[in-house]
């Protein structure tokens, strides 16, 4: 990856839009970054990792921060970058959420994050990714690094440069798994050690169900010193002895069976003949019963008789209950009709007393009509008074308002002229002002430059203090640390012994008489080895893992120590001043200091306002202007509307001359025609109603005189009716045998009770019949027999089913005591079969498992072995650049003995020295000798990497770190490394201080910082 063009806008110290062209280098593949302190050049190579990823290149700077402190509030923060890849050009743009002003009110708005892909084909621009989401994966996709790989290995950003060689071997791995994606290896590890916990949890499982089982069939005593094939050979006399109880009992169950079936056949003919004797005796009773019954049954005959002969004449009856009805309801109509034609007639005569007195008001309805015809006439000069009226209510408000308008206008211009004498002071003042600024600059330059110095030795004498304390607290905690490794030793020793014991008690369970001993070869094993304890592997690896971890602990904390105590001695103090006079110069400088910038601010604050003074002056000029005009242009209008009111009040005088005094008023006057016109409505109104009602109440009074002649009618003819069917009823009742009409009522029976009766009759004379049979039957049949002793019988019976019960219940639990035994000796052999397998199984998965997580005699896991291969590919290019800058006197070599104990070594690294013949650890390295050593790590892992991922591209370093710390002979050996590395096509950008490195490099980009922001621009030879 190749940058092109970088631009910045209101990011970072850039206030406005920067753009670095790289083009501009032309052939040169080295240049060096230059500028003050603070004034940008870590912050572009923030902009590049940002445009990529979406994120700065160092960790402090994300989000918000990213927004330049100098920029505009309309300005968005962005970053755009072109880049060459593979012969492809790209095109990346980023903002990052931010707040920005409201356009509408007051407040702050956020910006949510955006980023656009392109690639560029000439002028054409071709959309990738539109989103940050999307980009970000295509970027990866493209550069086929992700945002740690490149801080790495591309852009190294202040304070990361030496992390790499100086890590601690936890840390040097999580950064090569990071580069190297090795998590597949741990993957891995990790899948054999569960593979591993599960084979073992089966085991476990396994014989633990088997010794369930064993205990399950036997007793302890019986199974003490007995071998897995002693107790098959248990089970299968055990399951003889058993099955031959069973079959016993079997036949005692046949015969007890028999002797009940035999038993409850007794029982059942006896109850037969019990029940025969029970029925006699009922049929018995039953036909006395019916011998009382028989006088009812004649008396029920009778009533029937009666009922039909009153039901031949129900007709007649009912044909009379009729007419009598109908002739009662006649009556009640002609009641009703008599009454209705009271009423129609009190309607009538209520009707013509309205009639009268409409005729008493005709004369007053004709006065109103013509008072209404003098109103409409007087309405038109009414209505254009009103108008008029309103017309000069609007034209005096408009007088009104015009009088303010002026006053007002007449106010401000006395306002401006003020302000526009204060406006001439402040611009005198703003003068003066600047020149306070200007001195009060170099004054505070100069005790800040001062106080930089003293917090400067302040800093070095309370670092010192801290690490001094910290040291302390670190011896504290390395006796500590100590103490507790040698307690978990002790734990882990005596647990791996108490394992090894449960061990051989595993082994010895699966020992049979007569097979030798895969220990000792034994063909006899008079004394086997018993599981006491109950411990599990788990717990051993627990506690080895405890051990290990507290190793480790104790161990960094004495390499912590060792450094903090380097540390402390590399300090030096430039002065000898005590610290308590340090601070008090502090003191003093920070309230001189603090006393200045107030004072800066003041004046930077009322600064601030200069361009907008001249904008206020003409702006005061310019209002003042329109504020006359708009003065002379009311005036006007004013005395305009004046005259309008005038000519207007005239016409609304004149127009009233011919309207009486009482209708002037024109609220009066609408009232008192309202008034007249809803008199004349109700009035017409109420004569239409009366009429309406008059000639409905005649009508009515005809038509009741109508009905009430045809109700008399009607109840005459009905009365006639009634007689003559009463005559024929009363023949028909004589002629069938009813003395009067109550014997007849009596007679009646509903149809329910009457077939009641009839039902009753003919259910007697069925019932007396079959009980007299069956009983002269029954007598006949039992007549010489005797009765069953059924007690006797059914004792015998309970005593038989009880027996042979209780021989079942025998049966049944002999059966299932050879099924379960049966059961249980099929799966002693099941799981005893399968805890063979199981055991195979678990020594083949716990040698890799154990092998793949360091348990072997490098004491290296899957993965570090993998990353040590990779270390040392690395190791083997960066010896080559780190010989020649240090004239073949420095080598890094990978430590690869073991530690005592730890399984997490192998990635440490040590440097061999020519001089000494001995190697030493990399942070004994001096500052010089560490920058030397961590560049040649980084080129040698930047062409690893870029050779083992095979798609990447790494045409690009920028370093910001360390040049400073080297002498010229070593800058100049640092400088030919870098510049052999330019010459296969890779850009090299350093950020550096160093006069020497400026000279020695040819091209430059220049950072100049601004109060209003920082600028770029390139230096490059020949232009």
């Amino acid at each position: 990856m190749r940058p092109l063009k970088l631009t910045m806008q209101a990011f970072g110290a850039y206030a406005k839009s920067e753009t670095i062209d790289f083009t501009e280098l032309g052939q040169e593949r080295i240049f060096v970054i230059s500028g003050k302190t603070g004034a940008g050049k870590s912050t572009i190579f923030d902009a590049i990792s940002f445009a990529i990823f979406g994120r700065a290149n160092t960790n402090e700077r994300e989000g918000f921060s990213l927004r330049s402190h100098y920029a505009s509030a309309e300005d968005l923060t962005e970053v755009s970058l072109e880049f060459l890849l593979r012969d492809v050009r790209y095109l990346v743009r980023r903002i990052p959420q931010q707040d920005v002003p409201k356009k509408r009110g007051e407040g702050m708005t956020t910006v949510t994050a955006k980023a656009e892909l392109y690639e560029l084909d000439g002028s054409e621009e071709r959309l990738l990714a539109s989103s940050v989401r999307d980009v970000g994966a295509k970027m990866e996709e493209v550069i086929q690094l992700n945002v740690d790989q490149f801080r790495q290995i591309l852009m190294i950003p202040q304070g990361e440069f030496r992390e790499l060689l100086v890590a601690e071997s936890r840390e040097k791995e999580a950064i090569l798994q990071r580069l190297a994606h090795t998590h597949f290896y741990q993957l891995i590890e990790n899948q054999l050690w569960n593979q591993q916990k599960e084979q073992e949890q089966q085991v476990r499982l396994l014989r633990a169900k088997v010794a369930g089982i064993t205990q399950e069939a036997f007793d302890e005593e019986a199974l003490a010193g007995k071998t897995a094939h002693d107790i098959e050979l248990m089970f299968g006399e055990r399951l003889n002895l058993e099955q031959e109880m069973m079959n016993g009992l079997q036949e005692q169950v046949e015969f007890a069976k028999q002797k009940a079936e035999i038993t409850a056949k007794n029982v059942t003919l006896a109850e037969e003949k019990i029940a025969e004797w029970e029925q006699l005796t009922k049929l018995r009773v039953e036909k006395i019963e019916l011998d009382k019954l028989a006088e009812k049954c004649d008396q029920d005959q009778q009533a029937i008789n009666l009922a039909r002969k009153a039901g031949a004449i129900m007709d007649q009856d009912a044909l009379c209950l009729q007419l009598k009805q109908q002739l009662d309801e006649l009556r009640l109509e002609e009641k009703q009709v008599l009454g209705a034609l009271e009423n129609k007639e009190e309607a009538l005569e209520n009707a013509v007393l309205e009639i009268e007195k409409l005729k008493e008001m005709e004369q007053e309805y004709m006065a109103w009509i013509k008072k209404q015809e003098l109103l409409q006439s007087m309405e038109v000069k009414v209505t254009r008074a009103l108008a008029l009226q309103q017309e000069l209510t609007q034209k005096s408000e408009d007088h009104q308002r015009l009088t303010h308008i002026l006053e007002r206008l007449i106010k401000k211009e006395h306002t401006l002229l003020e302000q526009s004498e204060k406006l001439t002071d402040r611009s005198r003042f703003v003068q003066e002002s600047k020149l306070r600024q200007v001195e009060a600059k170099q004054l505070m330059m100069e005790i800040s430059q001062k106080e930089a110095q003293i917090a400067t030795e302040i800093k070095k004498w309370e670092q010192k203090q801290a690490w001094q304390t910290e040291l302390v607290i670190l011896e504290r905690h390395f006796s500590i640390a100590e103490r507790q490794f040698k307690e978990a030793e002790a734990r882990y020793v005596a647990l791996d012994e108490k394992w090894q014991q449960e061990q051989v008690a595993s082994l010895a369970l699966k020992l049979v008489e007569g097979d030798a001993c895969p220990v000792c070869g034994s063909l006899e094993h008079p004394h086997l080895a018993i599981e006491t304890s109950g411990v599990v592997k788990a717990e051993v690896e627990a506690t080895r893992k405890d051990q290990l971890e507290k190793n480790d602990v104790a161990k960094e904390i004495a390499t912590k120590i060792e450094q903090k105590k380097w540390q402390i001695e590399q300090i030096e103090y430039v002065s000898e001043e005590p610290f308590q006079a340090l601070k008090e110069q502090q003191d003093v400088c920070a309230k001189e200091l603090a006393k200045i910038e107030q004072e800066q601010a003041r004046l930077e604050a009322f600064l601030t306002e200069e361009n907008k003074l001249e904008e206020q002056v003409a702006l005061n000029k310019q209002e003042t202007s329109e504020v006359v005009a708009q003065k002379i242009k009311t005036q006007q209008a004013y005395e305009k509307v004046r005259q309008a009111v005038d000519t207007t009040q005239t016409t609304y005088s004149l127009l009233l001359e011919g309207v009486p005094e009482e209708f002037r008023n024109l609220a009066v006057f609408y009232e008192q025609q309202k008034n007249l016109t809803e008199q004349i409505s109700a009035f017409e109104l109420r004569k239409e109603s009366v009429e309406s009602v008059y000639n409905e109440s005649k009508e009515g009074h005809l038509k009741a005189v109508s009905a009430r002649e045809a109700a008399e009618k009607a109840v005459l003819k009905a009365d006639s009716a009634l007689a003559a069917q009463r005559t024929i009823f009363k023949d028909i009742m004589v002629a069938n045998g009813f003395v009067d009409y109550v014997s007849y009522q009596r007679a009646i029976l509903s149809e329910e009770i009457l077939a009641e009766k009839e039902r009753f009759v003919r259910d007697y004379e069925q019932q007396y019949h079959f009980v007299s049979e069956r009983l002269k039957e029954m007598e006949g049949k039992l007549n010489e027999s005797e009765q069953p002793d059924l007690i006797a019988l059914r004792q015998l019976d309970v005593e038989a089913k009880r027996s042979y019960h209780e021989k079942a219940e025998q049966y049944m639990r002999q059966k299932e005591t050879v099924r379960k035994l049966s059961d249980l000796s099929e799966q002693f052999m099941k799981y005893l079969n399968e805890t063979s397998e199981a055991e195979k199984g678990y020594a083949d998965i716990g040698y890799l498992a154990d092998m793949a997580r360091g348990k072997n005699n490098r004491r290296l896991t899957f993965e570090r072995f993998v990353l040590a291969t990779f270390l040392d590919t690395i190791l083997l290019r960066a010896n080559g650049r780190l010989k020649k800058m240090t004239n073949g006197r420095f080598q890094l070599n990978r430590k690869k003995e073991k530690s005592k104990g730890n399984v997490q070594s192998g990635l440490e690294l040590e440097v061999y020295d020519e001089y000494t013949g001995l190697e030493r650890h990399v942070k004994t390295l001096s500052g010089g000798e560490s920058f030397k050593t961590s560049l040649a790590l980084a080129l040698a892992l930047a062409e690893v990497v870029q050779e083992m991922s095979g798609g990447i591209s790494l045409e690009t370093m920028f370093i910001d770190e360390g040049f400073g710390t080297l002498d010229p002979e070593s800058l100049e050996v640092a400088v030919e490394c870098l510049l052999e590395t330019q010459e296969s096509g890779r850009l090299v950008g350093i950020i550096s201080h160093v006069p020497e490195l400026k000279e020695r490099i040819s091209s430059r980009l220049e950072v100049t910082a601004t109060n209003h922001g920082s600028t770029t621009k390139f230096f490059v030879q020949g232009l």
